[in-house]
């Protein structure tokens, strides 16, 4: 296998270890009985009942809910793949710290979905989420990942990206 073609089945590969973890109930701001509806509706089979639930949590401030929903986006699961609205959902649960939704938005800038090719952003994602997570695996998973756009980044690049990376702080949103 190319190493062109390794990286985009590594970024799946990585997607779904991470979208494993995504219904966790310490994180959740929704009730936990929604998310295990939303849940149970997925492993049935009932991806658009699924996708209706969440766009009724999303908008609470729920990043469980909103991350969910931007992969529902990003991947056309309940309709065609809307990259703008997947990134909306992303960055909002990113924004709140949520890890997973980091992923996300840093998958969609090293492929130029929705936007430009932008390494740039997405090392600082990568950087910012590889801080947050817990488990040793999705940590040197994701440090491998960052450290293969580091190499394609100029020095003056890769300070900003630093930069923004240690001046994160999540903000949760408030309703």
């Amino acid at each position: 296998m190319s190493k062109k073609r390794f990286i985009p089945h590594f970024i799946a590969a990585l997607l779904l270890v991470v979208a494993a973890h995504a219904i966790a109930p310490s994180r959740a701001l929704a009730a936990p009985e929604d998310l295990q509806d939303v849940l149970k509706m997925e492993l049935e089979g009932n991806k658009v009942g699924a996708y209706l639930k969440l766009k009724e949590m999303a908008p609470e401030g729920d990043p469980v809910a909103q991350f969910k929903l931007a992969g529902y986006y990003h991947y056309g699961d309940a309709g065609p793949a809307n990259f703008a609205l997947a990134r909306e959902w992303y960055g909002r649960a990113a924004k709140q710290g949520f890890p997973d939704a980091m992923l996300g938005l840093a998958v969609m800038n090293a492929r130029g979905q929705g936007s430009p090719v932008d390494k740039k952003t997405a090392f600082t994602w990568l950087t910012i989420a590889s801080g947050l997570l817990k488990n040793p695996k999705e940590i040197k998973e994701v440090n491998g990942l960052r450290d293969m756009y580091k190499g394609e980044l100029s020095t003056a690049e890769l300070n900003a990206a630093l930069a923004e990376a240690m001046a994160f702080q999540p903000v949760p949103e408030s309703h």
